[in-house]
Parts: C-alpha cells; sequence; structure tokens
C-alpha cells in the first residue's frame, strides 16, 4: 500500500482538476484527488494499473470508489464483502476506462 501523500502523475491523469461552480464562492480542486471523500484523497495509481483500478495496487482513491460502487450496488450486507473477478469486471464494464474522458 502506498502512503504518499500527494498524488503520482497517473494518478492526476485519473482525476482530472475541476473548479465547482455550483457553490458560493467557487471551489477549485488540483488534479489527482477522489474528491467525492473529504478531506480529498489522494491517487497513487501507475501507468501499470488497469484502467479502471478498483485499489488494488494499494491506491485509497480507487479503492473508495470501488467501496462507493459497490455500496450502491447492494454488495455489502451481514456478511463481510469479498469482491470476485465478477465483481471488478462489472465495475469496470459499467464505468469504462477511468480518466479518459478528460
Amino acid at each position: 500500500m502506498s502512503l504518499s501523500a500527494v498524488p503520482t502523475a497517473e494518478g492526476e491523469r485519473r482525476y482530472p482538476g475541476f473548479t465547482d461552480r455550483e457553490v458560493e464562492p467557487p471551489v477549485s480542486y488540483p488534479a489527482g484527488y477522489n474528491t467525492a471523500f473529504e478531506p480529498p484523497v489522494p491517487c497513487t495509481c501507475t501507468p501499470a494499473c488497469k484502467s479502471r483500478c478498483a485499489g488494488e495496487c494499494g491506491c485509497e482513491a480507487c479503492k473508495l470508489m470501488f467501496a462507493e460502487y459497490a455500496d450502491m450496488m447492494g454488495w455489502y450486507g451481514p456478511e463481510p464483502f469479498v469482491a470476485t473477478e465478477e465483481h471488478l469486471q462489472q465495475y469496470r464494464e459499467d464505468l469504462g476506462p477511468q480518466g479518459l474522458n478528460t
């Protein structure tokens, strides 16, 4: 698991920065962070990661993104959730490659 407090260059590609103009005053977020969580979580992926990483490489930003998807899909229950290849495949097919829409 990476203990990096800053995103990697690959993380910056996967999570592009943006400005949220829906709030007043507008808030700008730098590239490389999963901003769905507070505080934003840096992406520590490398180019060797899957195009839609689920955190297998140790990246907390992607692990949290996958956990959020798994929760929306109702995969969590009374028993501990263990992701299978089918779960990961569905996650990757439903959402497509990460960071390529920039």
